[in-house]
């Protein structure tokens, strides 16, 4: 029979680092079983709780029992109907007749799309102005070590997206019923296993490419094509409907239907798509401002330690919130333990941070984004939001010395409105110098870092000292909602379907497969 344990409880502080693997165990004889009477056992869900005292690991296990042990009769048994929501999710498939879908973008909303297009049997074409990621990782290597753009192969263009270089934080508060089939599709492509089950999963940057390739290839293998370095400029308008796109060189591709899911490097193409007619509404998005500490400091405060990380946690996270009367309210974002801080731009002469980890979270530092929300009426309209975002780049790029080294301040020295950098010493390869944060942020952000750090530091004692500020995250969320139908989510322009972040529908890997998915969707009932 099948049974389900629940909040099982282990000390992280004694448990050993394999610690999963062992867990059956250490299930039956809470339950008093014999070992052998344990057939098989799988995680359903790990957590980690340092609310009180020592950090426990919770679990949540399925298990098979051998039903005639005595022990296992004091057990609740899972009724057999009950079994198929523990297997592998399924993606529900409407029949279609659509064939050569064109989808432009491969983030997470345009290659779940071609995913679920390509299990439809329509044989998508996806594009890409940037290169795969092999080339991809190669040029931006590249650029780390000689400061040499490369403006269409870069951290944020090219084959996967953004969150390539990234966490991978696959966590969101988006519910939406086909977050078991993606984090399967990513386990399936070489993502860990164990984020089929752990309460905050991450991938890591490190697999990341291994994953975005294994995507591609299910795609390729379902009868998808992939077009890479092919960059989109246009819609190909007809009848006032959309058949397709015109690229940079000229080349027209027609398609029954189309999907854009840029991504936040794709500002000109949605400039583009505004003047051919996509609706939209301007919208409030976010701007931040890197902070990085000591990971040890972190690790002791979050998990409550005296002494070194034990072997069975990774490395803490934290996610705060400062809502302060006289200030703009400021959240933790995107935080990256045992990470490092990247120059993340894709343009000449403009700087952008990112932060991303690698699987093993190892590093010496933490950092996140420190980020507020700007309100649409604040400006004039949108072109004068990209505008503010644009000259806050440029101004991260001058401050840094125009070579992508990034300006940065001690949080102390910031609230103090000082010149303040107490050590060169980080986690960013593209280096460091003194610069004055302070005065580079918009008033609304500084005022409410101002105010945030303060909180925060009551909260994580030693945030102000050990802290220091590094440039400004620019590519958080877009200014822009393109508008789609509620029932077929088209665009305003027949056969076009906008998605993902670029377009104002999503925030995060999750939650853009997902609007990849649900458009995909949408698309075969249609076509």
């Amino acid at each position: 029979m099948y049974t389900i344990f629940r909040n099982l409880s282990v000390n992280a502080l004694t448990a050993p680092a394999d610690i999963d693997r062992r867990i059956g165990a250490v299930a039956a004889k809470t339950a008093g079983l014999p070992p052998d009477v344990l057939r098989s056992w799988r995680i359903l869900a790990k957590s980690v709780d340092s609310r009180r005292g020592a950090p426990q690991l919770v679990y949540t296990l399925l298990a098979e029992v051998e039903k005639t042990s005595s022990a296992a009769r004091k057990l609740e048994p899972v009724p057999p109907e009950m079994l198929a929501q523990f297997e592998a999710p399924r993606l529900e498939l409407p029949e279609t007749t659509l064939l050569h879908p064109l989808v432009v973008g491969t983030g997470p909303a345009g290659i779940f799309a071609a995913l679920a297009l390509a299990m439809a049997g329509t044989r998508p074409v996806v594009l890409d102005r940037g290169p795969e990621v092999e080339p991809r990782f190669a040029a931006v290597q590249h650029f780390l070590e000689t400061r040499e753009l490369e403006e269409s192969a870069n951290l944020l263009i090219g084959e996967g997206g953004a969150g390539t270089f990234s966490d991978g934080k696959l966590y969101t508060g988006t519910r939406d019923g086909n977050s078991g089939f993606i984090l399967n599709a990513f386990a399936e492509a070489g993502a860990p296993a164990e984020i089929r089950y752990l309460k905050r999963p991450h991938i890591g940057s490190d697999r990341l490419r291994l994953v975005a390739a294994g995507l591609r290839k299910r795609i390729l293998d379902l009868g998808g094509e992939f077009r890479f370095g092919v960059e989109v400029t246009d819609l190909l308008l007809r009848d006032g409907r959309c058949r397709g796109v015109v690229t940079a060189s000229g080349e027209t591709i027609e398609a029954p239907l189309t999907l854009i899911a840029a991504g936040l490097g794709g500002r000109e193409l949605s400039r583009r798509l505004r003047e051919r007619g996509a609706a939209c509404e301007f919208k409030s998005f976010q701007i931040g401002c890197r902070i990085e500490h000591p990971q040890e400091l972190v690790d002791r405060r979050q998990y409550r330690l005296t002494g070194s990380r034990p072997e069975a946690l990774g490395a803490a996270e934290y996610h705060m919130v400062s809502h302060p009367q006289r200030a703009p309210g400021v959240s933790t974002f995107c935080m990256c333990p045992g990470g490092e801080i990247l120059n993340a731009t894709a343009w000449r002469g403009r700087s952008v941070t990112n932060g991303m980890s690698d699987y093993a979270r190892a590093g010496e530092f933490a950092n996140s984004c420190l980020i507020v929300t700007f309100p649409p009426e604040k400006f004039t309209g949108p072109d004068a939001a990209y505008a503010r975002l644009e000259a806050l780049e440029k101004a991260v790029f001058e401050q840094g010395g125009c070579d992508y080294t990034l300006p940065a301040q001690d949080a102390a020295a910031f609230l103090r409105r000082r010149n303040g950098l107490s050590s060169r010493r980080t986690s960013c390869r593209c280096g460091i110098v003194p610069g004055r944060i302070d005065r580079l942020l918009p008033e609304e952000l500084g005022a409410g870092i101002a105010a945030a750090l303060t909180h925060f530091d009551r909260l994580m004692p030693g945030f102000i000292r050990h802290g220091r500020l590094i440039g400004a995250e620019t590519c958080v969320s877009s200014p822009l909602r393109f508008l789609r139908d509620p029932a077929t989510l088209e665009s305003s322009l027949a056969g076009l379907y906008l998605g993902g972040e670029g377009a104002g529908c999503a925030g995060g890997i999750m939650s853009a497969a997902a609007d990849g998915l649900r458009l995909a969707l949408a698309m075969l009932r249609r076509g």
